[in-house]
C-alpha cells in the first residue's frame, strides 16, 4: 500500500492533500525562513516575529486547538504564521535548503524507554533537518529532560553536526513550558548545531 499523502491546512486554502509547497502566498516578503516545530500555543512564536521583523516565522503545531491559540497570539504580525500538520510531513514538503534556523523547544521527551521510538528526534527527523537547513542554517534545541538533550545530542552528533551551548539572550521570549519549568525551579538544557 503507497504512503498516505500528508494533509496541512494551510491557511486560506484549506486542507490540501499531496505534495504542496506550504509557503505560496503566506508570507507578504521574502526574508530569512525560520521554523517553530511543536509551536504550542504560540506565545515564543510571536515574541521572535515581533523581536525579528526581518525573519518570517512559521509555526508549526498538529493540535488544532493550539493552532488557534497560536493563530490568535501571532495577530496581525506580518511575519508570523502557523500551519496545522505535523512536524516531518510539512518539514517534508518544504523545498531543499529553504530554512535558515529550526528551533524544537521543549518537544514531548517521551520518557519511558519503550516510548522513545515516538519521539520525534529520530535518524529521519536529522536527515531531513539537513536537506532543509540552508548552508550557515541553525537548529536549536531547549528540554526539561537531561535524558532527551543527551539522546538528541547523540543523533544529531552521529550525523556529524557541530554542536554547541545556546547562549539565549535575556530578551529572548520564553515558550509557555519554559516559563512553567523556570518557575518551578526545573533545569533547562540547550544547543545548538550546525553543519
Amino acid at each position: 500500500m503507497p504512503a498516505r499523502a500528508p494533509v496541512l491546512a494551510v491557511p486560506g486554502r484549506g486542507l490540501v492533500a499531496g505534495p504542496v509547497d506550504p509557503l505560496a502566498g503566506l508570507f507578504r516578503s521574502v526574508a530569512p525562513l525560520v521554523l517553530d516545530l511543536g509551536c504550542g500555543n504560540g506565545l515564543f512564536l510571536a515574541g521572535l516575529a515581533a523581536g525579528k521583523p526581518g525573519w518570517n516565522c512559521l509555526g508549526i503545531e498538529k493540535k488544532e486547538y493550539r493552532v488557534r491559540q497560536a493563530r490568535r497570539r501571532a495577530g496581525d504580525l506580518a511575519n508570523a504564521r502557523v500551519l496545522h500538520g505535523g512536524a516531518l510531513a510539512v518539514l517534508s514538503s518544504l523545498p531543499l535548503r529553504s530554512v535558515s534556523r529550526i528551533y524544537l523547544l521543549f518537544g514531548d521527551p517521551w520518557p519511558k524507554r519503550r516510548h522513545a521510538v515516538r519521539r520525534l528526534v529520530q535518524e529521519e527527523f536529522v536527515t531531513l533537518l539537513h536537506s532543509r537547513l540552508e548552508a550557515g542554517g541553525i537548529f536549536f534545541f531547549a528540554t526539561d529532560s537531561e535524558e532527551y538533550l543527551a539522546w538528541t545530542r547523540e543523533k544529531v552528533s552521529a550525523s556529524g553536526w557541530r554542536i554547541k551551548e545556546w547562549a539565549v539572550p535575556m530578551t529572548w521570549p520564553a515558550t509557555e513550558f519554559e516559563q512553567r519549568f523556570a518557575s518551578a525551579g526545573l533545569n533547562i538544557w540547550r544547543f545548538q548545531a550546525s553543519r
